[in-house]
């Protein structure tokens, strides 16, 4: 058996530590990735990390990310010899002081791979250095989903589930001796006048009961800490499964809803390692108790057999009484306090918040009102659960007096047959409370093997990587894009054609689809009909990944994110300098604003969680972000509305750098600026009305005038 120890989810490992890294070269992983990759037959994965150029020199926990964007299945597992025994794909060898290599298993042998020669080489276990950690392929890349994905996830995990039922029968075994003592203080002590066997009886009851509590901790350690493992193992997975699935289908659930994902690992850590989990586990192990009564009393076991299975149909009524008042509204309570704390400051701001006192004082009145009816009514299911394991032992009392004076029973057993009455009723009661919990957690199980069903963006299909060094062409082929059903289409058979190093400009009124065609471009809207292409090339072929690390991307509204003012712009480019953060927020007309900033980058932005900054100051750091990638394909959606002249020139000149060097969509109302783009793209209720070079002025203004007085879009 893999000792617990032994075996370490991927975001676990602390393989990734600075000396690790330091003894194992970056630059040594990534052709040794590429060759694994091949030798799993993943020849489209091994081209994609060849040509990726973000992926030059990687590290273990970049290694461990690569994995497992490409959906193959593996555990970092310590220098075991009973892994690597039962392997079925080559795997990896990290030692912590030489270079890694790639070792496959062939029946009972070992063999390694020859990079060099790209031969394989027999070797022995022994020449696997014993500071090694082993990269264990365990599935590779396969177009069906698992659709028990959660029970797939929990079998990854050690065998943490043998330790708990040793330690849990030991502890039901040994949970025997106070019932055992009083019997044997009553039939033997009392009964036999001989005192003289008190002590070692004392003693043996004294003995087993410290074992009872060593195994009792011990068990709730383990439970504890593999409770807290899987979830924070599902949680990472959920996590990162959220970033890869398409912007249209995260953006129809709804924020709650994915809160609520990320929110079912909790659910598996408290099931196991709170208060009822002990409860729960014990449960099974109530035949001990029954195996017991019946060799101390025989036939007074039925008693509690019978008075169990009445337990059972009361508690099922009564908690399908309970269940019937389970709150409603609570998913419209969260959606308020969540839609208040997204706007919180428009609300300050407007100084009208008597609407939402009264939306939010009747959802809580309501609110309060379904939780107290059930609570209500749990109270009474805890309450009849209790009086039932009283009547239990009452009846199982009375049943054994009748024994007992018909001497079949001696009065120590009928004594013992009551306590470790509570060893039956005790568990089962607490699987009924926890009902609720078990059903919860099956939904949530449900859920999550739902939810791993779903497509991601990244598949074997789109592993293409963008030519980085040089102005891509761009074309729309009869793009059309719906966001919903019962809406009109945001983009209607969109055709036009955009050459290498071209700047264009995309207008037309408000609604009229300009950023849809922006997130076309990007690739994070996938359009229904038609495609996109980037250099003759289908963007669906493309890494979404290596694609929007490559392409600049700046939004009409601003995202910023807790921390520094570095922080916010090193997000496009994290190894960038200080020089380089200056110089594009400088290009994106942000002098002033850096200025006011006391020219300090390690200046926090948030200020109790809410930062300070109007809205087009934080588009001067979208705008530096999506510079600071001197990327040749820059994609700007109203990169200077509303902002002063000084911004505008700034971006004219930068516009007037790129000219050639880099081919460039924005979408804007400011003339000026449309003026310097060598193409327009005008676009009405989504679909071309003009693509090609600027059409002369009065054309021009007809296009623009009735968008003159409207707010951007």
């Amino acid at each position: 058996m893999t000792n617990a120890t032994n075996i370490h989810p991927v975001a676990n490992t602390d393989i990734n530590s600075n000396t690790h890294n330091q003894a194992v070269g970056s630059s040594e992983l990534r052709p040794l990735l590429i060759a694994l990759f091949q030798q799993l037959g993943l020849f489209a994965q091994a081209t994609n990390l060849q040509t990726d150029a973000n992926d030059n020199d990687i590290d273990t926990a970049q290694l461990a990310s690569i994995l497992t964007k490409h959906h193959i299945g593996f555990s970092v597992v310590k220098h075991h010899k009973q892994v690597v025994a039962q392997s079925i794909h080559p795997f990896l060898v990290v030692p912590q002081d030489s270079d890694a290599f790639i070792v496959q298993r062939r029946d009972e042998a070992l063999e390694s791979f020859d990079r060099v020669s790209g031969q394989w080489r027999a070797i022995q276990f022994k020449d696997i250095p014993a500071s090694s950690h082993l990269f264990i392929i365990e599935s590779l890349p396969s177009s069906k989903q698992n659709i028990r994905a959660f029970s797939a996830h929990l079998a990854k995990r050690t065998k943490w589930y043998r330790p708990v039922f040793w330690l849990s029968l030991l502890s039901s075994i040994t949970g025997l001796a106070v019932p055992l003592f009083t019997m044997a203080v009553y039939d033997k002590v009392i009964g036999g006048q001989a005192p003289n066997v008190l002590p070692s009886i004392a003693l043996g009851a004294a003995l087993a009961l410290a074992v009872l509590i060593a195994s009792r901790l011990t068990r709730a350690n383990v439970l504890a800490s593999t409770s807290n493992r899987f979830a924070r193992d599902l949680s990472n997975l959920t996590f990162r499964r959220l970033l890869s699935m398409p912007l249209m289908v995260l953006s129809r659930v709804g924020i709650s809803n994915h809160m609520a994902r990320m929110r079912n690992a909790e659910k598996v850590r408290t099931l196991l390692s709170g208060p009822g989990g002990a409860g729960l586990v014990d449960l099974p192990f109530t035949l001990i108790a029954f195996v017991t009564i019946a060799l101390l009393s025989g036939w007074l076991v039925i008693v509690p057999m019978v008075m169990l299975l009445l337990f059972y149909l009361v508690m099922k009524a009564v908690n399908k009484y309970a269940q019937s008042a389970s709150p409603t509204i609570s998913s419209d309570y969260q959606n308020s306090i969540n839609e208040l704390a997204k706007n919180l400051l428009q609300l300050k701001s407007s100084g009208e918040t008597d609407g939402w006192n009264t939306k939010f004082a009747r959802q809580c009145k309501e609110n309060c009102r379904q939780n107290f009816l059930y609570a209500k009514r749990n109270g009474l299911n805890a309450a009849i659960a209790h009086a039932m394991s009283l009547i239990t032992a009452l009846v199982t009392v009375f049943t054994g007096i009748f024994l007992v004076l018909n001497q079949s029973i001696s009065p120590g057993a009928l004594i013992a047959c009551v306590m470790l009455i509570w060893r039956i009723t005790g568990p089962a009661q607490l699987a009924f409370s926890s009902s609720q919990k078990l059903n919860m957690m099956d939904s949530a199980i449900k859920q999550f093997d739902r939810f791993m069903q779903a497509g991601t963006e990244h598949s074997e299909l789109r592993l293409d990587t963008p030519n980085t060094h040089a102005a891509p062409a761009i074309s729309f082929q009869h793009v059309t894009l719906r966001y919903s059903a019962d809406t009109e289409p945001a983009l209607s058979g969109v055709s036009a054609e955009i050459e290498p190093g071209e700047n264009v400009a995309i207008i037309g009124p408000n609604a009229c689809g300009k950023t849809s065609l922006l997130l076309a471009a990007m690739g994070v809207v996938e359009a229904q009909a038609g495609y996109v292409t980037v250099n003759s090339k289908n963007l669906k072929q493309y890494d979404p990944e290596a694609f929007r690390q490559w392409a600049a991307f700046c939004p009409a509204e601003p995202d910023l994110f807790p921390g520094s003012l570095a922080e916010n712009l090193r997000i496009a480019k994290p190894d960038a300098s200080d020089d380089e953060l200056i110089q594009a927020l400088h290009a994106a007309g942000g002098h002033s604003l850096f200025n006011a900033l006391n020219n300090d980058l390690n200046i926090n932005l948030f200020n109790r969680g809410h930062t300070l900054l109007s809205a087009v100051e934080g588009s001067y750091i979208s705008l530096a972000r999506a510079l600071l990638k001197q990327s040749t394909l820059v994609i700007l959606d109203e990169p200077i509305a509303n902002r002063n002249p000084a911004a505008k020139e700034a971006l004219l000149n930068t516009f007037s750098a790129l000219k050639g060097k880099a081919t460039v969509l924005f979408t804007s109302h400011d003339q000026e600026l449309i003026q310097q783009a060598d193409k327009v793209i005008i676009l009405d209720k989504g679909a071309v009305v003009y693509a090609g070079p600027i059409p002369d002025q009065s054309q021009n203004m007809a296009a623009t005038d009735s968008e003159e007085n409207t707010q951007n879009g």
